[in-house]
């Protein structure tokens, strides 16, 4: 297991670093955080740091920023061309918004980025260009030839579904996303700021394996998910009064495969075991028919929907959890996860992808996916399990902040190698 020492960095050398990313934002879902954890300890550090991202989070950015941090940003501003794929995008399945309607506006961004960057690199304002964001292996980069290498990552994907749940992709989702991927090749030799990178970040194995071809640059392994230890701390232990309900907490977006529909159906056999609460946090495409699920299953008693909410408000919850449930069928990382994790909260996850990668038996129990039945009913032992065992509560809640104190989960390690390499890039 890597150690959570990252690389030092002599700091006569520190590289002045532009990040490049479409969305910096807390509010926003998944990897929009990235670039702002980046910038907080790069800066922290005393590295000359420049964002550049969307207008689209600027509103917020101003609102939560120093005075500091702000000057640091370009913002780009939204085009029509932009507004026009959103809007056709937006009728479209979660899968296909995410892997092309997105791509497709990722790369509009990226060609103002790209404009931006060479002005910063002629004027000799930076070292280094450093995109975090998307953290897809097939996107495109638009930052070739700017004057400056660009580092691209920590990426994570080669994503798909069990075998036993590859039904939830519809035709056309399979057949939109298998053209995505072939034409992906082509877009990043036409814009080949990915092949041309000087280094990329994977989070394993099966990330590198789904790189474009052609790619030349020195490949480096760090997840790219993690966890502010500086700020998050185990809650203490015992959470709650034995007379009061064991609670359970789902956090993330509602679409299908995130698994809410599963967990849904998994919780009324919980229900006729022990008295228990599950608190669904977030919005998406099922909020409305999970809302109907739970009310057609009769537990809505015992179930609370609390909408989408800050990362630093749903933890707030977390925190007072008996379990974090990781049901992401095709999940590739989770901040919320690791969050979670910090926190002491043991975790009840999918085994498969990076919930059951960044689960192991210390910190959580592991769900079964080889049918739909099998992880229904292995959800519901696991939670029953959990709600009845004061120590094995304990033990796992241990383990899951040991768990987070390596592999580079945590932000300050993360960041610190990320920017060892990064010197490392501009140095040769």
């Amino acid at each position: 297991m890597a150690s959570e020492q990252g690389m030092e960095v002599d700091a006569a050398n520190k590289p002045r670093v532009a990040i490049v990313a479409d969305n910096a934002s807390m509010r926003m879902s998944g990897e929009t955080a990235l670039p702002l954890y980046y910038m907080r300890f790069f800066m922290k550090w005393g590295v000359e740091t420049r964002m550049v991202v969307h207008s689209r989070c600027e509103q917020e950015l101003r609102e939560t920023l120093s005075t500091e941090e702000l000057a640091t940003f370009t913002f780009l501003k939204d085009t029509r061309m932009m507004k026009l794929v959103h809007g056709i995008f937006r009728l479209t399945p979660d899968r296909i918004r995410s892997l092309i309607g997105a791509q497709l506006i990722h790369w509009l961004t990226g060609l103002q980025a790209r404009r931006v960057v060479k002005k910063m690199a002629q004027n000799n304002l930076i070292d280094v260009t450093f995109e975090p964001t998307p953290i897809s292996p097939k996107a495109v980069s638009c930052l070739y030839s700017t004057g400056v290498p660009n580092v691209v990552g920590p990426m994570c994907g080669g994503l798909t579904f069990p075998l036993a749940f590859q039904f939830m992709d519809s035709r056309w989702s399979k057949i939109s996303v298998t053209v995505g991927r072939f034409f992906s090749q082509w877009v990043n030799r036409f814009f080949p700021g990915k092949l041309q990178a000087k280094a990329l970040i994977v989070g394993n194995d099966r990330t590198a394996a789904a790189l474009p071809k052609g790619v030349n640059g020195k490949r480096y392994t760090v997840v790219e998910s993690g966890v502010d230890l500086t700020t998050v701390r185990p809650a203490p232990f015992p959470r709650r009064d034995p007379s009061e309900p064991a609670r359970f907490v789902y956090f993330a977006r509602f679409v299908d495969w995130k698994g809410v529909k599963f967990l849904v159906d998994a919780f009324p056999k919980v229900l006729d075991q022990t008295n228990a609460v599950l608190d669904l946090i977030g919005d998406g495409d099922l909020f409305d028919a999970t809302k109907e699920q739970v009310k057609r299953l009769g537990i809505s008693g015992h179930v609370k929907f609390y909408g989408r909410l800050p990362l630093e408000e749903g933890i707030d919850i977390v925190k007072k959890s008996d379990a974090y449930m990781a049901t992401g069928l095709r999940e590739c990382g989770g901040l919320a996860l690791l969050e979670a994790m910090g926190t002491g909260t043991p975790v009840i996850a999918c085994n498969w992808m990076a919930p059951g990668e960044y689960v192991d038996d210390t910190c959580g129990i592991r769900v079964d996916v080889s049918s739909e039945q099998a992880f229904v009913d292995g959800l519901s032992e696991a939670m029953v399990r959990i709600a009845n065992d004061d120590e094995l509560r304990h033990r796992l809640g241990e383990g899951a902040a040991q768990r987070v104190q390596s592999n580079y989960f945590g932000w300050e390690a993360k960041a610190r190698r990320v920017l060892g390499i990064l010197t490392e890039v501009v140095e040769k």
